[in-house]
């Protein structure tokens, strides 16, 4: 007798069949069954292997199954609805442009090929960091062509036997191109004659630089940083290593270090504290530093207070110390926990955002502003761990 069912019918009632009546089977063949079922849902094909293994499945609980669904006269002759998708084991890589006009390194390789992948390419900060996304439709990894070396990728193409496309090949010679004359096309910051100047600037960053500079180099240079312009030349300040690094996170190891950074340049510095008892402390080691230094404590401003029922004398230490008085006359205003809403009106007048520990106790708005804001300086005597895709740099 022919048989008049299809596999794909037989395996997608045999599996309903033994969820509903909660038929046991084991973990590794329950966990491929569900795969299969899922697969054979949505109608999509299935490789050799996969029927073999579906078949295998079926004669192996055919009967267990028996009692609910019977299906063991079917298996005589077994007949399949669709042919089996065939496994597509090239390797190659090419260059493409969608509709929007974005460009992507594109990847193909087979499933087994992931592992080597993902150990030489997908651990790297450059994947961590740059946009990479899954073309489930077409089974290729996209990644966008400006956050990834399109040299190192096809090195690495290369190195496992891919088929180079003509597209990744022109990409490649672009970007060496590019390099090897950066200076034509490098949007960075120089100093000529004691003044910061852009290299490579738009119009509208030319007029904007021109009119919210203030000729005074370290200021304009951090400027200049934060409309995407580093500064080119070899960093022999602290103010010049912060405007020459892409990094927002800086690291000074102690008070008096940051002190005269702070004090290099033009412009508000807000010193976030975390909620701890140290933090006390922290303002009174302040203290002693800025007198130490020769500074003015008049220039700092202690935006918090403690309860005066349960710590009345810190209160009192504030105003003893000259630390209270008007904001707008301060050059160091220091919060603990969170930052005042009224802050955030005149952001763009905060140079420094700083902080007494890399993890503290914050709340949404203070986190939000260490990770978004241009300049962040933990102040510790110990450089902090570095969070993946985070680059700390010490001054």
């Amino acid at each position: 007798m022919t048989n008049k069912f299809y596999i794909e019918d037989i395996f997608i009632k045999f599996f309903t069949t033994m969820s509903h009546n909660r038929i046991g089977m084991q973990v590794h063949d329950n966990n491929a069954a569900s795969s299969f079922y899922l697969t054979l849902v949505d109608g999509n094909d299935i490789t050799e292997k996969q029927g073999a293994y579906i078949l295998k499945l079926l004669t192996k609980y055919r009967n267990t199954c028996a009692p609910f669904y019977d299906y063991r006269d079917l298996l005589e002759n077994p007949t399949w609805k669709k042919p089996f998708r065939v496994v597509d084991n090239r390797k190659q890589i090419w260059v493409e442009k969608d509709d929007t006009s974005t460009h992507w390194i594109c990847l193909k390789f087979p499933f087994a090929f992931k592992e080597i992948f993902d150990e030489e390419i997908g651990r790297s900060d450059q994947y961590l960091n740059g946009t990479n996304i899954w073309d489930r439709n077409r089974r290729i990894r996209k990644l966008f062509l400006y956050d990834f070396n399109i040299i190192q990728m096809i090195e690495f193409c290369n190195k496992h036997g891919f088929e180079i496309m003509d597209s990744a090949i022109e990409a490649a010679s672009l970007v060496e191109e590019i390099w090897n004359n950066q200076e034509e096309f490098l949007r960075t910051s120089f100093i000529e004659n004691g003044k910061v100047k852009l290299q490579n600037a738009v119009v509208e960053t030319e007029d904007y630089f021109n009119k919210n500079k203030i000729c005074e180099k370290n200021s304009d240079l951090v400027l200049a940083k934060n409309l995407g312009h580093l500064y080119a030349g070899k960093p022999n300040t602290s103010w010049e290593k912060i405007a020459a690094n892409k990094t927002n996170t800086f690291h000074c190891k102690d008070i008096k270090s940051f002190l005269k950074i702070c004090y290099g340049v033009t412009g508000k510095i807000v010193i976030l504290l975390d909620k701890t008892e140290q933090s006390i402390d922290w303002v009174k080691a302040l203290a002693w530093n800025i007198t130490a230094c020769g500074y003015e404590k008049t220039d700092f401003r202690v935006c918090f207070r403690t309860s005066n029922q349960t710590d009345p004398s810190f209160n009192k230490w504030v105003n003893e110390n000259g630390f209270g008085g008007k904001i707008s006359d301060a050059k160091f205003l220091i919060f603990r926990e969170k930052p005042a809403k009224w802050l955030f009106k005149d952001e763009k007048d905060v140079i420094i955002v700083a902080s007494n520990d890399l993890l503290p106790g914050l709340n949404s708005s203070a986190k939000s502003m260490l990770k978004s804001h241009p300049c962040v300086i933990f102040i510790s005597e110990y450089k902090p761990v570095k969070q993946y895709g985070e680059t700390i740099v010490e001054l």
